[in-house]
């Protein structure tokens, strides 16, 4: 039975919970996987996942680190086009368990943990990401606000779902 309180917080996912996070996705008919440099967070009650999000950090190789960002010449387009951003993906709530706030929950906390953060998502949960401080980037500024990898990334995912739009939070 759903609760109508936020009274479950989400928790950074272990290891040993990579299992029940692939069968959380899979018994949602979601199809999910992790990606290179993730962090999962999770929302349980009474021991079950009823919802979840991937944060995926770029290819480590790709990115600048700070110091070199400081004594670059670049513009400040280029240096946020080289700052390392988050893809975060996955984002799910069990069909019992939607439409009580628990998106947006997993949402803030993740927020708070990751910037820049970028989504890819569907026209219809447009609300919920600009209701949240997320930035909706139009299509002739992709190759500008995204990294390489995630501009890459998005491109192939458009090719099978060109509704996607691409949000950033930063």
């Amino acid at each position: 039975m759903p609760h109508s309180s936020l009274n479950s917080y989400p928790i950074l996912s272990k290891k040993a919970d990579k299992k029940a996070i692939l069968r959380f996705y899979r018994d949602n008919h979601y199809s999910a996987r992790f990606i290179g440099f993730d962090s999962c967070y999770l929302i349980k009650v009474n021991d079950n996942i009823i919802a979840s999000v991937i944060i995926s950090q770029g290819n480590k190789s790709q990115q600048i680190d700070t110091a070199s960002e400081r004594t670059s010449t670049d513009t400040a387009q280029e240096l946020s086009q080289n700052k390392p951003q988050y893809l975060l993906h996955a984002l799910l709530v069990a069909p019992d368990y939607q439409k009580l706030g628990y998106a947006q929950h997993l949402l803030k906390y993740a927020i708070t943990h990751h910037q820049p953060l970028v989504c890819f998502v569907q026209a219809s949960l447009k609300n919920l990401y600009l209701n949240n401080g997320f930035t909706l980037i139009t299509d002739d500024l992709l190759n500008k606000r995204l990294t390489p990898d995630l501009f890459n990334r998005f491109q192939q995912y458009s090719k099978n779902k060109p509704e996607l739009k691409v949000f950033i939070h930063q």
